[in-house]
């Protein structure tokens, strides 16, 4: 409830917040905790705006409520402290008097201890105590008289008031020992010896404080010694007495004391207690081993008393100190417990203190520490060393050298947590100045040693446990960061490091600390550039270990060739070559000044590429092209024949540095070909081009083709020397794989052929290139005469899959060289067709399933290559090629790729869908090509035909891949296909390949069906451009497929089917005439797709077309109605069957009689198929209506027989009637449609025509004789037992299961009931007809 404001008004406001603040106070012990949080805050916030209001009332509350809970008043003083402590500066001394006499009074109302409530009060005395020090201490010694122990509560406010205001209470401090000291003896329990204890260490604690910024202090007289005495008299009880104790909190408090009172003591003391009080201090870890911060900060604090007073006692503990602290400084934090990295700390002081006095000692024992096996004894020595280097000022300079010799020791460490460690004590090491020493240059080379660690394999990373492990790539990260930072923020280091730094560019042990290398040396590089500095230049007489100008080139060139690799070497590199163009060549520091920031761009724009939506892909074949550019011009600036052949001999001597980065070697090769490209001694270029050779990996890919592209360039301008180095190369190794033949050793000889074998592939790649680049009117001369001569010969004998593969990148590289655009002039390339067939063979020879290497790629590339040149190829040749190579890629599975090699599951897994995608995209080049070739309507229908049983494939993978190039196709035809606006002309093939692509619409796949919908809307695009439309123009109907793309995602089967119908609809709109009936036969072929759905698509089509088009096929129906007939005995899908027969009606609709004549020309008994087509007639009302018009019309003015004379009388006047076809087929049609339930109506409607003519029929057909059958003299010879004879119809059998299906379908049952088999039988004899006809009219 709300409380009554108080009756004293000083502190009132009088408004409405005064009752809220009062409601907060009596809210405050809520029930509710989170209400009684969210009540304290709010009352809180509210007193730090209005403290004095806020604070008068708990004043008030508390003083007028002795009897409130105890909880309330903790809430309320909680919150009063909490005041206090934010807006003392605003409460007033009378305010202040007030709460002191309460929180004093509550604090020892109670002389029992009660934690909480007693706290609270005395954390209000404390907050007031910071301004109004001298009111709260009279309170205090009020309660604090000689002789009577105080409340315990009384000595531990004035302990913490003595710390929170050191000033205020030293004043009193000396008369409050005075009071305490006697207390002492008087104290036995436990509980009040800890508060005496902690209460005198936050005396002397204050005393130091005072003493140690005296300068601040209200009386600068006050010295340590004046309170020397009582701390003296105060340590003997503490140390004598209460130290004993057997309660670990009180050992702890009392150690905590004798710490700070160490200070305090007088001298003599102190080194007379000395030895007492360290040999105890050093048990206590022993009985404390659990929380041994406390003893250690008291040993800090005695052991910095006893350095800085020079004790003697001092050195013969010192061998029992160090050991016991060392042991400390091993322990290990668990779980980042805050008091042991505390203790580590106090650890580190207590070093520093004796090494103050001791320092060879102290510095020795932790150097052989070092030695130890223990990885925990290392690193705490480490981290002690570092401590010390960073603490121990000037005086400890002159041990740099004894530092430096005895870390040497850790230059060979293995464990990553003691290098770890080490690189740490290095980073102390440079800020001080030590690495200038001799020595220092070892320990830099130690940080790049770890920047060069190999990054850590999948399975490593998950292995540890270890909280504290160290991993490589984060030891290899810290040291990169730790190397950056002495190279760009210690001035003192870059004497040290420059140029020292660009030893390890070349160095093979550092390689992939490379990138890091040249990010620091390029900033010192470019800095000491930038400030002219005199050691810029690089005197490399006196730095003999320095790579010269040339290796330093050379390197530099080969690493930026791979940008992205090594943590972004690339602009690092590029950086260095531009800071340190002057030491390389003063003449190319113009170019590379020019270049190279573009280069920079050229990357940093690539890189945001990647980042962004752009979508652009790296081109690396781009970059090196730009770097082969820069090192052409750098040659021209240069104008040195030497420079330029000391840069390739540099290039040269480097190629073992990269035996193990193919990609890196590879570019080197191409480097170098540049070099040779422009040089002009032929013993040079002679030695190079060999070297290059019996340097590659020959079963390397990327170093062959860097080998052969090196030949290439140099043939550009020395054609002739090279090939004579080839053809001299190839006869050596012809001369090495004979004599390998007699080798008595067989694994030898197995060897030698295998790696000749990989040296013809590269070889044959050299030749290839070499056309490549070659001048045209060099090139011609030399292809016939060298270059065939050499290739084709392996095309025969190629067997393992590398040489295949260099062969058919050989063939495609020779097919672009004598491409008509590349020689500049026509040319036919006679050997194309030979090529073609050895590229056929080596398909059809390989698996189609699987992709062990790159050659089916390669294959399809160099087709292509080939396809474009002239003469044009033969339909035949086309045709191999489509079914060869769809026959190779349509066919592999998806996860096809088998590469035995790759470890990596990631990087396997992406290799292998990388290769697949390229084979794929090859295949797509392929038929791309084939179609540029002769850009025509017919040879678009050509590869079309080849992709039609791929596109009703029934395995889905198979389809989609032919789908996917078929829309290429089309979309390449529309693109490149130039039509004539305004000039109408016929695009021969649309309803064609619209009708192949018809069942593709409801394909199971989704992506299939949508790029069938988009093909059919490109076809009917490009129908319009052969109509004469231009492209810019916009066709509603067309453009509104787009639409169709998007709805056919859906799987819902009657989304499908509204999509298909809605497909049905634009084709009866755009499809011209003339294209109407090969669209209809083309849909005929869908209906037998394996795919129901699709089949069904085909045949909904089918009915939409011919109900919209179906007037226009009045020439094509008895065709039509064939072919029809001919699908609807293969259909296997039911829905489709269905569907079929009801455009079999549609055609009906629109072309009665001819439909009706075709049906009723087929033989009797009609098939199954017949019969369905007449009962599909009768389940429609209308079509019902007007069958049986044209069916009652026929059996009326058809004569039902005809009268012969009977063969096998002689008497020729004797006669038989035999029955007329057409008769019997009307008949027959007339069963069928009876028995469509559909129908009856329509019967009932025409019952007495119907009845008259079926009866009449019945009449007339008694006694009358089937027609005769017609056979094949042939037939008859052979059919000798009768098996193939016609089955038998009876007239009068047809004309009474016409009257059956009659009385059924108009639900006669009672007449067709009345009936026996008997009475039925009756209407097929001419005696007993007149009695079954009255038993059927009774």
């Amino acid at each position: 409830m709300i409380i009554p404001m108080p009756d004293d008004e000083t502190y009132s406001t009088g408004g409405q917040v005064d009752a809220i603040a009062v409601a907060l106070i009596d809210g405050a012990f809520d029930k509710k905790l989170d209400v009684r949080v969210v009540v304290c805050q709010s009352l809180f916030k509210l007193g730090k705006e209005r403290p004095r209001m806020v604070l008068g009332s708990c004043h008030s509350y508390l003083h007028k409520h002795p009897k409130l809970p105890q909880g309330h008043r903790v809430e309320i003083l909680n919150v009063a402290e909490r005041i206090c402590r934010e807006s003392l500066e605003q409460i007033s001394r009378p305010l202040a008097i007030d709460l002191v006499q309460l929180a004093s009074a509550e604090m020892t109302q109670s002389k029992t201890v009660l934690p909480d409530w007693q706290t609270a009060a005395s954390g209000v005395l404390v907050a007031l105590g910071c301004s109004f020090c001298n009111e709260v201490m009279e309170e205090m010694l009020r309660k604090f008289q000689p002789g009577v122990l105080p409340h315990f509560f009384v000595v531990q406010t004035l302990g913490n008031l003595a710390a929170a205001n050191a000033y205020g209470v030293l004043p009193f401090l000396k008369a409050v020992l005075g009071t305490l000291l006697p207390m002492l003896g008087l104290a036995k329990q436990d509980n009040m010896r800890w508060v005496f204890s902690s209460a005198l260490a936050k005396f002397s604690e204050a005393i130091l404080e005072y003493v140690a910024n005296i300068d601040m202090a209200p009386d600068p007289t006050v010295t340590s010694t004046v309170y020397a005495s009582e701390i003296g008299s105060a340590y003997d009880v503490l140390f004598t007495v209460w130290l004993q104790s057997k309660e670990p909190k009180l050992r702890m408090a009392v150690v905590e004391a004798l710490g700070y009172m160490s200070h305090l003591m007088p001298r003599e003391k102190l080194e007379e207690q000395l030895p007492k009080l360290l040999s105890c201090i050093l048990k206590l870890y022993h009985k404390h081993p659990d929380n041994p911060l406390p003893i250690t900060q008291c040993l800090a604090m005695v052991l910095d008393t006893a350095t800085t007073d020079q004790c003697t006692g001092l050195e013969v503990q010192l061998d029992g100190l160090l050991n016991l602290l060392f042991t400390q400084a091993c322990l290990v934090s668990e779980n980042g417990s805050s008091a042991m990295l505390k203790n580590q700390n106090e650890v580190l002081r207590c070093f520093q203190m004796l090494e103050r006095g001791f320092s060879d000692k102290v510095l020795t024992g932790l150097l052989t520490r070092l030695e130890s096996s223990s990885e925990k004894v290392r690193i705490a020595a480490l981290r002690i060393i570092r401590h010390l280097i960073n603490a121990s000022g000037t005086h400890f300079d002159a041990k740099k050298s004894l530092v430096l010799s005895g870390l040497r020791l850790m230059l060979s460490e293995t464990n990553n947590k003691v290098k770890k460690a080490f690189a740490q004590v290095i980073v102390a090491l440079a800020h001080h100045e030590y690495l200038q020493e001799e020595g220092g240059g070892q320990m830099i080379e130690f940080l790049i040693k770890q920047c060069a660690l190999p990054a850590e394999t999948l399975q490593v990373k998950k292995q540890p446990s270890d909280a504290e492990h160290v991993s490589s790539d984060s030891l290899r990260a810290m040291c990169e960061n730790i190397l950056q930072l002495l190279t760009t923020t210690v001035s003192d280091m870059e004497a040290v490091l420059w140029p020292r730094l660009l030893e390890y560019t070349i160095s093979v042990d550092y390689a992939a600390a490379v990138s890091v290398v040249c990010k620091n040396a390029a900033f010192l590089s470019a800095k000491k550039r930038e400030e002219n500095a005199e050691d810029y230049e690089i005197n490399y007489n006196r730095f003999v270990d320095i790579p010269k100008p040339h290796a330093l080139c050379a390197r530099l060139l080969v690493l930026a060739a791979h940008p992205r690799c090594d943590r972004d070497r690339g602009c690092h590199v590029l950086r260095l070559m531009k800071a340190m163009g002057p030491n390389i060549n003063k003449n190319t520091v113009a170019l590379w000044d020019t270049v190279i920031p573009k280069l920079l761009q050229f990357l940093e724009a690539a890189d945001e590429a990647d980042g962004g939506d752009e979508g652009q892909e790296w081109s690396q074949k781009s970059w090196e092209d730009l770097l082969l550019k820069l090192l052409s011009k750098t040659l021209d600036e240069a104008d040195s024949e030497d420079w330029s052949c000391d840069l390739g001999a540099a290039l040269a001597k480097q190629i073992p540095l990269y035996n193990e980065q193919q990609a890196d070697k590879n570019f080197l090769y191409k480097l170098l070909g540049v070099v040779l490209r422009r040089a002009s001694t032929k013993q040079f270029i002679d030695s190079h081009l060999e070297l290059m050779f019996s340097t590659t990996r020959h079963s390397s890919k990327l170093e062959r083709e860097g080998c052969a592209v090196a030949f290439g360039y140099c043939a550009s301008t020395h054609l002739e020397a090279v090939i004579d180095k080839l053809e001299q190369l190839s006869r050596s190794d012809s001369h090495k794989k004979s004599a390998g033949i007699f080798s008595r050793i067989k694994e030898r000889m197995e060897a030698d052929v295998a790696d000749v074998d990989r040296s013809k592939g590269t070889l044959l790649l050299c030749y290839s290139y070499v056309a490549l680049y070659a001048q045209p009117e060099q090139l011609l001369s030399s292809l016939d005469a060298h270059i065939l001569r050499a290739l084709l010969p392996h095309c025969a004998t190629a067997k393992d899959a590398a040489t295949r593969s260099c062969l058919t990148q050989a063939i495609e590289l020779i097919g672009r060289a004598v491409h008509p655009q590349h020689l500049k002039l026509a040319y036919e390339f006679t050997a194309r067709s030979t090529l073609l067939q050895y590229m056929l063979s080596f398909s059809k020879a390989e698996s189609v399933k699987t992709l062990c290497s790159d050659v089916k790629e390669l294959e399809l590339r160099a087709c292509t290559t080939l396809v474009r040149l002239d003469p044009v190829m033969t339909v035949e040749v086309v045709s191999d090629l489509m079914d060869t190579f769809m026959m190779a890629v349509y066919t592999l599975a998806a996860d096809c790729v088998r590469n035995r090699e790759e470890e990596d599951e990631e990087r396997e897994k992406e290799a292998k869908g990388d290769l697949l995608v390229r084979t794929l995209n090859g295949l797509a080049e392929l038929l791309k090509q084939l179609l540029l070739k002769d850009l025509s309507s017919q040879n678009l229908d050509n590869i079309f035909k080849h992709l039609e049983p791929w596109l009703s494939s029934t395995v889905e993978l198979e389809r989609h891949r032919a789908m996917t190039n078929a829309c290429q196709l089309i979309d390449c035809y529309y693109d490149r296909k130039e039509f004539g606006i305004g000039n109408a002309t016929v695009f021969a093939h649309l309803g064609d390949h619209v009708g192949l692509l018809v069942p593709r619409v409801a394909d199971p796949s989704v992506s299939i069906r949508q790029l069938a919908v988009t093909c059919i809307q490109r076809l009917l695009q490009i129908q319009l451009l052969y109509n004469g439309h231009s492209r810019d123009e916009e066709d509603q109907v067309v453009g509104g497929i787009s639409q169709l793309r998007e709805r056919v995602a859906q799987d819902d089967p009657n989304a499908l089917y509204t999509v298909v119908n809605d497909i049905a609809k634009v084709l009866s709109l755009k499809l011209p005439a003339d294209q109407l009936d090969p669209f209809l036969r083309r849909l005929f072929k869908g209906l037998l797709d394996p795919q129901d759905h699709s089949s069904s698509s085909a045949c909904v089509v089918l009915n939409g077309v011919m109900r919209n088009r179906g007037a226009e096929l009045r020439t094509q129906v008895e065709s039509l109605v064939s072919d029809l007939h001919c699908k609807l005995s293969e259909i296997v899908c039911t829905q489709t069957r269905t569907g079929t027969l009801r455009c079999v009606r549609t055609l009906a609709n629109h072309h009665l009689v001819d439909v009706i004549n075709c049906l009723l020309k087929y033989p009797l008994p009609y098939d199954q198929t017949v019969r369905d087509c007449w009962q599909v007639f009768g389940a429609d009302a209308g079509t019902a209506q007007n069958v049986l018009e044209r069916l009652v019309e026929m059996l009326f003015r058809a004569v039902p027989y005809v009268e012969k004379p009977d063969p096998r009388e002689r008497d020729k006047t004797k006669t038989i009637r035999i029955a007329n076809q057409p008769t019997l087929a009307a008949l027959s049609a007339l069963t069928e449609v009876f028995k469509a339930e559909a129908c009856h109506e329509t019967v009932m409607y025409n019952y007495a025509r119907l009845f008259a003519v079926v009866l009449a029929s019945v009449g007339a057909m008694v006694d009358v004789k089937p027609p005769h059958e017609h056979k094949d003299k042939k037939d008859q010879k052979w059919d000798i037992l009768g098996l193939n004879a016609p089955s038998k119809v009876e007239p009068s059998v047809v004309a009474v299961d016409a009257l059956k299906g009659f009385l059924n379908c108009t639900r006669a049952a009672a007449v067709y009931e009345a009936s026996t088999n008997e009475g039925w039988l009756k209407f097929s004899s001419r005696t007993d007809l007149p009695d079954a006809v009255s038993v059927l009219a009774r």
